[in-house]
């Protein structure tokens, strides 16, 4: 069994069809007959590269999770804020 080659493009095509175009990884393996694997690793080798290709308003994966636990916690922290205003609101509001 000998070794399959790829050029440079194709790789770089197919790794913008996963970033870009955001096909799932299975879908692109069976189109172009690719193991998932090496996909993967060409997924890696070019993130940075089509990171900056992707439209306005796109993020990727690691951005979009740090910037939902960052809002998680505003959301927790304006909850207790919440919280507390409505006890002291309470506790003036109650006629001695």
């Amino acid at each position: 069994m000998t070794r399959r080659r790829y050029t440079a493009e194709f790789k770089k095509e197919a790794a913008r069809m996963i970033l870009i175009d955001g096909t799932p990884v299975r879908e692109v393996s069976e189109q172009l007959g690719v193991p998932e694997g090496v996909l993967y690793n060409w997924k890696a080798k070019h993130l940075d590269e089509l990171e900056a290709l992707k439209p306005d308003g796109a993020a990727s994966p690691k951005t979009l999770a740090a910037e939902n636990a960052e809002l998680r916690k505003e959301l927790a922290k304006a909850r207790r804020m919440n919280e507390i205003l409505k006890k002291t609101v309470g506790y003036f509001s109650k006629e001695d």
